[in-house]
């Protein structure tokens, strides 16, 4: 039987049933990098219950993270585990016994978020965006999906699956099968310059608020372009970059980033997504220690 096969069969139906599409998105994207790296190793054309093996996996895992990242192999880890497991419990022929695949060393990556100019220059270069989304100039699109990324927090596969009756102006509404987990909504407030934006796009009488016509990847290669013009291009920068700097943003003026994020977890705010420049209050350690300089230069410190 192949991985794809048992996901749509068995493990979507009793795992991920009432669970946010992305998700099926996400492990869609596994399959096809899965059967990438068999055919190039000339082991098979399209991965089966059979390649759940412990070393095969620890290859393919080595392979992502030498070439993605160790937060993608760790990610896909944990998707293909996942799926051994339930086969496993159901005695799916093919698997002859249960891996063992022991998590990788995570390097504790400290958040980076885009000052307000960047910001500024990233919403010029999305206006002077060419060409078309269906019927809405590219710029009016990315101008509104990037102000509404910014001002909700939320996250660009929640905002494209919502669609026009969720927008009542001024609020909008995710619901929670657009939104990570999907559990919960949230409904956000929004400025009148990006209900004005959002007016127009609705005026092109599509369903969804950001209608999106090709590949749902597509739209992080046109953002890339723009992220380029803009002079911000760099490895994992997309959408959720947005994210995480609204959230530091929300910081640094003094707001609560956790309920801005909608975490139950402090901790995960802190970790992913708060950028410590931004964040950090109280005195720098700099400020605190007394000076080197005899001649008296450095922090305003009496001597010890």
């Amino acid at each position: 039987m192949t991985l794809r096969e048992f996901f749509r069969t068995t493990y979507r139906p009793l795992k991920l049933r009432g669970r946010s599409p992305n998700t099926a998105r996400l492990y869609d994207n596994l399959f096809k990098q899965f059967d990438k790296w068999l055919a190039a190793e000339g082991i098979a054309a399209e991965g089966c219950i059979e390649h759940l093996d412990e070393l095969l996996l620890a290859r393919y895992l080595e392979h992502r993270a030498a070439t993605r990242s160790a937060y993608t192999a760790e990610k896909e880890r944990s998707q293909l585990l996942a799926l051994a497991r339930l086969a496993w419990e159901r005695r799916v022929p093919g698997l002859e016994r249960m891996p063992t695949c022991p998590p990788g060393v995570l390097p504790d990556r400290v958040p980076t978020a885009w000052t307000a100019e960047e910001m500024q220059r990233l919403f010029a270069a999305a206006g002077r965006a060419r060409g078309t989304v269906g019927t809405i100039p590219a710029g009016e699109w990315f101008q509104a999906a990037i102000q509404l990324a910014f001002e909700t927090g939320e996250r660009i596969g929640a905002l494209m699956a919502t669609p026009v009756g969720d927008y009542r102006r001024p609020t909008l509404t995710v619901q929670p099968t657009a939104r990570k987990g999907g559990r919960r909504g949230r409904v956000y407030s929004l400025s009148e310059s990006l209900c004005g934006r959002l007016d127009r796009l609705v005026g092109h009488g599509y369903p969804m608020l950001l209608p999106w016509l090709q590949e749902p990847t597509h739209v992080y290669h046109r953002l890339g372009v723009i992220l380029k013009a803009a002079g911000l291009a760099g490895k994992r920068i997309a959408f959720h970059q947005i994210r995480r700097t609204a959230i530091s943003q929300i910081a640094a003026a003094g707001g609560d980033p956790v309920a801005f994020a909608g975490h139950a977890n402090p901790a995960v705010t802190k970790r992913w997504y708060l950028d410590p420049r931004m964040a950090e209050r109280g005195p720098k350690p700099h400020e605190l220690l007394p000076p080197l300089d005899s001649s008296g230069q450095g922090p305003d410190r009496p001597a010890a």
